[in-house]
């Protein structure tokens, strides 16, 4: 591992045990970019605001309580906790918590609020009173067309707050999350590409016979067997859907999609909480993010159309993207919680990893499963940011999806047949998303170049992690892959900045090593066999990304869990245990999907890093999870 002033490179432990894994695994981390520019001391008088994560109580006991949440032979099955229950059995101690909170307002400090699990604190402060306390002066960075704050040097935990806090989450301000949505080609040489397919808008009476890459909802649930839970009068009534997100939306384009449908939705159905403030202003057409919290609001209630939603909005830094688990967990009022934002999980700080993954065992331990999209670049995460040929393809995986707590959504794409300027391209039966199959069309008509700055490696994200060791539920269990040998990031210095003509050796992943495979369950997600979207006014069509799949199976799970009228839990252990049991015979709620490549690994008829189990029949599953009808 060579160490470098331009990338970070991190290695070490993270506590990532559940009672279902190993003991430890091994944490590797790269920054996502190269040298900011520094732009000078930031305005010492701002006020910004932070989160403290403290050191759980018996982590052990908390993951061994998860599990047997949804063990049927144990005394704690589906006797979920609250937060305070959380906080009173794994968080600090009412003296540890005091000793914090006096020693940072003390420090001239205002502690906002003390989260019920006594494990997050989140605090205000000038830059000038953070910089004292932790150590580093606060500084205004430029990166990437991105202005921002951060600490100068290297920061430190106060000793008088050593063995309590953990981690220091904020400090920064960079965006550190990318959303998981994609369109159909519609660049350069190839704009026209884009305009061969196009945007009709849906309606109740034309749903049936939608085209690819125009479906909504109703065709999600005739695709996926979802239909008979209707039929039984189970719509999501009395259960509430929860969205984390890091961009702003309107409620009334929501509506607007649901109504087209035919969908009977209450009009006060949504919340909308903002997080830390809010994500940053802006929610029209091609403001970052808002089309993804926008599909994912449409996605998941109209999947359960009688469900209530909560949708929390954060801002894109560190501590926002833990605050926006963290806030609705704390809540404890939605059922389901889900989230299509994410990035390499070896782009990720250890510390936040760590943070979050408590913050995700006490969503379990209260019920709630946490769904995220596993990724829009296939088997090659990270080369969302180091783009081939600059860089080298270097095999990885999404997070937060990659925590073994957290259900990743994979992606396929569905038959059809595709409409080209110069031919058709067909595809024969649901495979692995990913657009190798575009490549020989695209090569031929626009050259490699095109091919690799606008195609490759667009897929379902899926692979093995190397920061989160595999879990019980995948013990055993065929298809399951070790991490891959002699893997190394490689990128030219022009490319990360730095000064000459050679090549720099970024990071080396560890080989052989028995990682978390993700995705678990996939759905569609290709934008040639996607969706339409309504947004500002009008619809588009040929929307994907796994961005879709997560919303749709949280408005999947909320339907069950209306169906069994309680919380689902841990979903995970529930999931195998049912592939175990019955494979994908008679009734199973699993189909399997025995083509096509995330670009790496190959689709099967056993788990797979392409697609994990499968994709859904939703009705079987009910069922095997306890709904009768």
């Amino acid at each position: 591992m060579k160490a470098l002033s331009a990338i970070a490179v991190a290695v070490g432990l993270l506590a990532a045990s559940l009672a279902q894994a190993a003991t430890t695994s091994t944490q590797v981390n790269v920054s996502k970019n190269a040298r900011a520019v520094d732009l000078g001391l930031a305005p010492q008088g701002e006020v910004r605001a932070i989160t403290l994560s403290l050191a759980v109580r018996n982590l052990a006991a908390l993951e061994a309580f998860v599990a047997s949440t949804v063990d049927p032979a144990s005394p704690n099955y589906r006797r979920f906790l609250t937060p305070e229950q959380v906080g009173a059995q794994y968080g600090q101690d009412a003296a540890s918590v005091s000793q914090v909170v006096n020693f940072l307002k003390a420090s001239g400090l205002a502690v906002t609020r003390v989260y019920k699990n006594n494990l997050l604190v989140s605090v205000q402060g000038t830059n000038a009173q953070l910089a004292a306390v932790f150590g580093s002066p606060i500084h205004r960075f430029s990166l990437a067309g991105q202005t921002y704050e951060a600490p100068l040097s290297t920061t430190a935990i106060p000793a008088q707050l050593a063995g309590v806090v953990k981690g220091v989450h904020g400090l920064s301000s960079r965006p550190l999350m990318k959303s998981n949505t994609v369109r159909r080609v519609n660049a350069g040489a190839a704009a026209a590409e884009g305009q061969v397919a196009p945007t009709k808008v849906p309606t109740p009476a034309a749903a049936a016979t939608a085209e690819p890459g125009s479906y909504t909802t109703a065709d999600l649930a005739r695709q996926y067997n979802i239909t008979p839970l209707y039929q039984a009068g189970i719509d999501g009534a009395g259960r509430t859907i929860g969205i984390a997100t890091l961009a702003d939306y309107r409620q009334s384009d929501a509506f607007a999609y649901w109504d087209s449908l035919g969908l009977a939705t209450a009009r006060n159905r949504i919340t909308d909480v903002r997080v830390d403030g809010g994500a940053s202003p802006g929610y029209g057409v091609g403001t970052e993010g808002a089309g993804e919290t926008t599909l994912d609001v449409q996605q998941s209630g109209g999947v359960a159309p009688g469900a209530d939603m909560r949708v929390y909005i954060a801002p894109n830094t560190e501590q926002g993207f833990i605050d926006v688990f963290a806030q609705p967990v704390d809540d404890n009022l939605v059922d389901t919680l889900s989230i299509s934002w994410g990035s390499a999980e070896i782009a990720n700080y250890p510390e936040s990893m760590a943070a979050l993954h408590t913050v995700f065992l006490q969503a379990a331990a209260q019920g709630i499963p946490v769904i995220a999209a596993s990724g829009d670049a296939g088997a090659y995460d990270i080369n969302r940011n180091y783009t081939y040929p600059d860089c080298t393809t270097l095999l990885s995986v999404d997070y937060p999806a990659a925590d073994p707590i957290v259900l990743a959504a994979g992606g396929t794409t569905l038959p059809h047949v595709q409409p080209h300027l110069y031919g058709t391209i067909t595809v024969s039966q649901e495979r692995a998303w990913a657009w190798d199959y575009l490549r020989d069309y695209f090569v031929k008509n626009y050259g490699q170049a095109y091919y690799y700055a606008n195609i490759f490696p667009v897929g379902g994200g899926g692979g093995v992690s190397v920061n989160f060791a595999r879990p019980s539920y995948q013990a055993n269990l065929a298809g399951v892959a070790n991490s891959a040998a002699g893997q190394t990031l490689y990128c030219k210095n022009a490319f990360v900045g730095e000064p000459g003509n050679g090549v720099l050796d970024l990071i080396d992943m560890p080989g052989n090593y028995a990682g978390r495979n993700l995705p678990d369950v996939s759905l569609n997600a290709d934008p040639y066999s996607g969706y339409s979207v309504y947004q500002e006014g009008m619809w588009g069509s040929g929307s994907g990304g796994t961005s879709f799949v997560s919303p749709q199976l949280n408005g999947i799970f909320t339907l069950i869990s209306a169906g069994k009228g309680g919380r689902v839990g841990f979903l995970q252990p529930q999931l195998y245990g049912a592939f175990k049991a019955r494979g994908y015979g008679a009734g199973s709620p699993f189909r399997a999907i025995t083509a096509g490549t995330d670009f790496y690994y190959s689709s099967k008829a056993s788990f797979n890093p392409a697609t994990g189990l499968g994709t859904l029949d939703v009705a079987n599953l009910a069922r095997v999870l306890g709904v009768q009808f």
